[in-house]
């Protein structure tokens, strides 16, 4: 109905503006057109009315008597009996061909005043070219106001001139424009003609005050003027006009006056009824898309009452308490068709519902009776949640449902990656199996065993079934078992198993950076174990492994290879350094001792040192058992550094030694104190 109205108001609208575009248009060039010929008009009116001054002029000029041509009071007298000349101009003079004034007449009488002409232009070219002439406008010298003269050749016997005489038009009082320029009158604003010299000065004006000034500042007239300038000021007696700026303007020329005459008349002026008539047309408009558009609702609502009708009954859809045939409407057609199948549909969904009812009640059983943590997500929120799922997590049975998965898991880092891997199983088809730290309800974290398959292959968004059981314990002793199989039970270091492989490791991705062995065999160890014990014993290898463990950086590693024997492996140092820090070693050792018997039993280190150069690396070679093991085994370089140790021992015990230089052959010796010998 709306787009009805709006299509209405909107084809009549563009159809009425269309043809009153084509009327204004139309119109416009017909203003344009009369504008022209005003201006026209007005031009061969000033021409006429010049003309006709000039024939005045020289007729008058004709009778004049000879002694009128030299003698002032003769002039005088002359002029005074020539009303009709006085009456048509605002003064007239005669003058010699000397430029002296013989004779003045200002319209009431006649003014005797000293003057000559001679400075002024228009009496010199008066007698210089013997033709009547029209002046520039100029401040006249008895009136003080803007004039323009006429002047006329008096010509005597052979057509000598012999005098001039003239006619002053007032440009700013009695005008020969007055009654063309509407001079003084109130409708100045929305019609005005103004006149101009071939300069563009103003000669007429209906506002007085702007008379002799240029006519390139007068206000709307500044396209018309651009357009005279371009055309190089001709003086055309054909008229121009234009439209710009809500004015029509037209201009025309008054030949041998060489005057221009400038017409500006208001939109309102001329246009206004096509102005009205618009306004008028949009109103008739309006009225008929708004006539038009009631009828279209009335059309509207009488077609679409039982749509209506339709459309509450189907909001009501989840109203469970309406009988499924109540309050359709009946109608035929579409909407009858429409309204049998939304109660198909409805009877059909009613029935889905009763059947997912009693199958979520079975499912629900099976779920409180299972022994396993059960649980199913759709869209990563919580659909159904079995006893043990929700026991598990600390929850009550059905308290899970409607929930989203992220709030079981430990942290939102471990969300996301578990998201990632079940993502990968799940699109290629697989069930995901895989343990991940849970958090229950009252905020502990515990290690769970998780099982998950989604219901339609490969499609999660579906929804998944879940398996969940607590692996806390499990892992807790598999890490132990772990821990135990690389590391010394007694001292917490790493074993010789471990230590021989991180070794190993290092020997095969050195990557060209040298590296520190260093082996360590306590002194006077023995006597401890017999004087007080292997309970003292073991107690002091424990001091000695706090001691090596808080000497050496995060990135080294250090392991008690058997028995008082230590290793340490310091990948980047090289020779100087490994030196000062076995220095330090061997001094904090022999601050370890225990009090037996009344004395204080302490032991020493003996300590061997030997750099990995960085071209090292792993290679096939035989271990010490079975002859000279090859330069980048691990068997080699734990001989070199044992056979550095045993130096140490032989030089009086609790030294350092380097290790002998390689490529001397070191002789394999069975394990234990000096079980190195440097050949």
């Amino acid at each position: 109905m709306l787009a009805s109205v709006l299509v209405i108001a909107a084809s009549v609208t563009v159809s009425t503006l269309v043809v009153l575009e084509r009327v204004e248009r139309r119109s416009e060039q017909a203003m344009m057109d009369l504008e022209a010929d005003h201006a026209e008009r007005v031009a061969s009116l000033l021409q006429q009315r010049v003309v006709n001054m000039q024939k005045m002029l020289r007729a008058t000029a004709a009778t004049m008597p000879a002694g009128a041509r030299r003698d002032s009071a003769a002039a005088t007298a002359f002029l005074a009996g020539n009303p009709a000349l006085i009456a048509n101009f605002g003064s007239v003079f005669i003058a010699a061909v000397d430029g002296e004034l013989l004779a003045l007449h200002d319209g009431t009488r006649s003014v005797h005043k000293p003057m000559n002409l001679r400075d002024r232009e228009y009496f010199s070219q008066t007698l210089a070219q013997g033709v009547p002439l029209v002046s520039s406008p100029i401040s006249g010298r008895v009136s003080n106001e803007p004039i323009m003269q006429l002047t006329m050749p008096v010509q005597g016997e052979g057509g000598v001139v012999v005098a001039v005489m003239g006619g002053t038009l007032r440009l700013a009082s009695r005008n020969l424009f007055d009654d063309l320029t509407y001079a003084g009158t109130a409708g100045a604003d929305r019609v005005s003609t103004i006149v101009t010299d071939a300069r563009g000065t103003i000669i007429s004006h209906p506002i007085r005050s702007r008379v002799m000034r240029s006519i390139d500042a007068e206000p709307g007239l500044a396209a018309m003027v651009a357009r005279w300038e371009a055309q190089g000021r001709p003086i055309e007696p054909s008229g121009q006009a234009l439209h710009d700026a809500g004015k029509f303007v037209s201009m025309a020329g008054v030949p041998g006056a060489d005057w221009m005459v400038f017409r500006l008349v208001t939109d309102v002026e001329l246009l206004g009824g096509i102005v009205q008539a618009r306004s008028e047309a949009l109103q008739w408009a309006a009225g008929v898309a708004l006539f038009g558009g009631l009828i279209t609702l009335a059309l509207v609502a009488v077609m679409l009452g039982p749509l209506t009708k339709l459309r509450e009954r189907a909001l009501l859809l989840q109203d469970t308490s309406r009988e499924i045939d109540q309050g359709w409407p009946r109608a035929g057609g579409e909407i009858g068709e429409l309204s049998r199948a939304l109660q198909q549909v409805l009877r059909e969904r009613m029935q889905g519902e009763k059947a997912k009812q009693t199958l979520v009640q079975q499912m629900s059983l099976v779920l409180a009776a299972a022994p396993i943590g059960i649980a199913f997500t759709r869209g990563q929120r919580f659909e159904l949640a079995g006893a043990e799922f929700c026991a598990l997590l600390g929850w009550s049975y059905g308290e899970l449902v409607g929930h989203l998965a992220h709030e079981i898991i430990a942290s939102k880092a471990d969300y996301q990656a578990l998201g990632q891997r079940v993502a990968a199983a799940f699109s290629q088809g697989q069930p995901f199996l895989g343990e991940t730290q849970f958090r229950r309800r009252d905020g502990s974290v515990f290690w769970g065993r998780i099982l998950g398959r989604p219901v339609e292959s490969g499609d999660a968004e579906d929804g998944a079934i879940w398996l969940l059981e607590d692996v806390t314990e499990r892992r807790e002793v598999r890490e132990r078992l772990s821990w135990s199989a690389s590391h010394d039970v007694l001292t917490r270091l790493l074993n010789r198993a471990a230590f021989e492989e991180r070794l190993a490791q290092w020997l095969a991705a050195s990557c060209g950076t040298p590296a520190s062995l260093l082996w360590v065999d306590l002194d006077r160890f023995k006597q401890v174990n017999d004087a007080a014990g292997h309970a003292a014993g073991d107690s002091v290898l424990r001091d000695v492994a706090v001691v090596l463990q808080e000497q050496i950086r995060p990135g080294d590693s250090v392991a008690r290879l058997g028995g008082d024997e230590f290793a340490l492996l310091l990948p980047g140092c090289v020779t100087e350094v490994a030196l000062q820090l076995g220095e330090r070693l061997r001094a904090a050792v022999g601050n370890i001792g225990i009090d037996h018997g009344g004395r204080r039993l302490t032991v020493g280190a003996s300590i061997g040192v030997v750099e990995i150069p960085p071209e090292s690396g792993t290679g096939l070679g035989s271990d010490v058992n079975g002859g000279a093991a090859c330069a980048d085994t691990v068997s080699y370089w734990l001989a070199r550094a044992d056979a550095a140790c045993y130096d140490a021992k032989r030089a009086g015990r609790n030294a350092v030694r380097l290790a002998v230089p390689a490529g001397v052959a070191v002789l394999p010796v069975p394990h234990g104190v000096g079980s190195g010998v440097a050949a």
